[in-house]
C-alpha cells in the first residue's frame, strides 16, 4: 500500500505535483501549459494518459491554466476542486462548462473525503490564502499518511490537526521577511505577502513544524518538501539551513527537500520502512525559485 509522491513545479510560474498511490496517478494543480506538463510527467515516467484525476488548490492563474484544464475535458479526466473555482474556470476555460455537463467537476463537499485508489484517500482541507478558496490535501490510507499545503499565510490549530502524524508534509517555504521588507517589491506585495491570508515565511513554516513533531513524534516525519521559494527573497540554503536547525531542536533526522520551479523532484515514497529502501535518501538542493 505504499505510495509516491513528485514536485513537478514549484513557485509562481507555475505549480502541480504528482501522486501515485496503488499505481494511480493524480495530478495536484495544472499551472503548466500541456507541452510543459508533458514533458515534466516524462521526466518522472509518466504520461498524461495515466492520470484518474487532478485536485485543485485555488484560482490563482500559477496553479491552473486554462488550456491544461481544457485537456482534462477532452481527455474526460475529472476534476475535483471548490464550488466557488467554478466562475474563474468558466470565465478562463471555455471547456469548462462541457466538463461540468459531462459531470466530470467534482466539487469538494466539506472534508469528506475523495477516494483516489483502494487504499487511500484525500481529504482536502481549507487554508488562509488571497485566492479564495485555498486548500491543502492530506492523503492517508490506514498505515500512512502525507500531506501537501503550498500557499498560505498563516496557519492555525486546526491546521496542525490536519498535518500530524505524516510521513511527508510538503510545506510552504516562501520567505525571509527581513529579506522580503529590504526587496525591491512595491509596499502593498510586501504587505500582502507578510499578512494572514499571504504567504508562509520561513519561520513560520518551522513553527508549524515544530508543533507537528510536538503532537506526532520526531520519528514520525521522514520526508520535508520546502515549496513555494522566493527567489529574492528567500534562498534554498537559507530555507534549508532554518529547517533543518527546527528538526534538530526536536531531534527528528527527516530529510529536507526543496522543490524548484525548473527540475521535477525525486519521486518521494511513502508507507515503506526506512530499511526497505522506500524513502529517498537526501539530495542536493536546487536553486531557489520565485514567491
Amino acid at each position: 500500500m505504499a505510495a509516491r509522491f513528485t514536485i513537478l513545479a514549484s513557485g509562481s510560474a507555475g505549480n502541480s505535483a504528482l501522486v501515485e498511490c496503488d499505481g494511480e496517478r493524480w495530478l495536484i494543480d495544472l499551472g503548466l501549459e500541456p507541452k510543459e506538463l508533458d514533458s515534466r510527467l516524462a521526466t518522472v515516467d509518466a504520461a498524461w494518459s495515466q492520470i484518474h484525476g487532478v485536485l485543485v488548490t485555488h484560482r490563482h492563474s500559477d496553479h491552473w491554466t486554462p488550456k491544461s484544464l481544457s485537456r482534462c475535458w477532452t481527455s474526460r479526466v475529472p476534476v475535483f476542486c471548490h464550488r466557488d473555482h467554478v466562475p474563474s474556470f468558466r470565465l478562463g476555460c471555455p471547456d469548462f462548462r462541457d466538463l461540468e455537463r459531462e459531470r466530470l467537476f467534482r466539487p469538494f463537499v466539506g472534508e469528506r473525503p475523495i477516494a483516489i485508489s483502494e487504499n487511500w484517500q484525500c481529504r482536502p482541507f481549507r487554508v488562509r490564502h488571497d485566492g479564495g478558496a485555498t486548500f491543502g490535501f492530506r492523503f492517508e490510507s490506514s498505515h500512512s499518511a502525507f500531506a501537501y499545503a503550498a500557499d498560505l499565510g498563516c496557519w492555525d490549530r486546526g491546521l496542525l490537526e490536519r498535518l500530524v502524524d505524516v510521513e511527508l508534509l510538503a510545506v510552504e517555504f516562501n520567505h525571509d521577511p527581513d529579506l522580503l521588507r529590504r526587496s525591491r517589491r512595491p509596499p502593498w506585495l510586501i504587505h500582502r505577502i507578510l499578512g494572514d491570508e499571504g504567504h508562509l515565511s520561513n519561520a513560520q513554516a518551522c513553527e508549524l513544524i515544530g508543533e507537528v513533531l510536538k503532537q506526532s513524534g520526531t520519528d514520525r516525519l521522514r520526508q520535508l518538501v520546502l515549496l513555494h521559494i522566493s527567489r529574492e527573497c528567500n534562498s534554498a540554503d537559507l530555507a534549508a539551513a532554518t529547517a533543518r536547525a527546527a528538526l534538530a531542536q526536536f531531534g527528528s533526522i527527516a530529510n529536507v527537500f526543496a522543490a524548484e520551479q525548473q527540475t521535477p523532484s525525486p519521486w518521494f515514497v511513502i508507507g515503506e520502512s526506512l530499511s526497505d529502501g522506500g524513502v529517498v535518501p537526501p539530495t542536493a538542493l536546487v536553486q531557489a525559485m520565485l514567491f
